[in-house]
């Protein structure tokens, strides 16, 4: 795989670790905490395609192409790379039009990046 995949790969390991980020996966809805459960697809340029899958608070990340995918994103592996390392985030990317959003809520995208930056953060 290439490196945005094995960089997101080392923060996917700390997420499913930290139960601050992982809080960020849950929603409350009238009164009710409800898990997050979603689906994001990488098609990114140069790249094996690969999926984030979050459900019951847990990250899985895995090579290919899967059906049911709530979020597709295409671009540029090196902005996922720069948001791995803490160098930029989902906003920035997208606004720069380095990552598109091709299918899926942008806030959904922003909802991962507050994950992302929870790890980021913890040394």
């Amino acid at each position: 795989m290439g490196i945005a995949y094995e960089n997101l790969n080392k923060i996917v390991e700390k997420l499913n670790t930290n139960p601050k980020a992982q809080d960020v996966f849950v929603t409350n809805i009238a009164g009710k905490n409800v898990d997050w459960e979603m689906y994001f697809q990488f098609n990114l340029e140069n790249e094996d395609p690969f999926f984030l899958e979050i459900k019951n608070r847990k990250v899985t990340l895995a090579k290919g192409t899967k059906s049911g995918i709530n979020i597709v994103m295409s671009g540029d592996p090196a902005a996922l790379v720069r948001i791995c390392e803490g160098k930029g985030d989902f906003t920035h990317a997208i606004s720069r039009e380095q990552i598109m959003v091709e299918k899926g809520k942008v806030m959904d995208v922003i909802r991962l990046t507050r994950a992302i930056t929870i790890i980021l953060k913890t040394k």
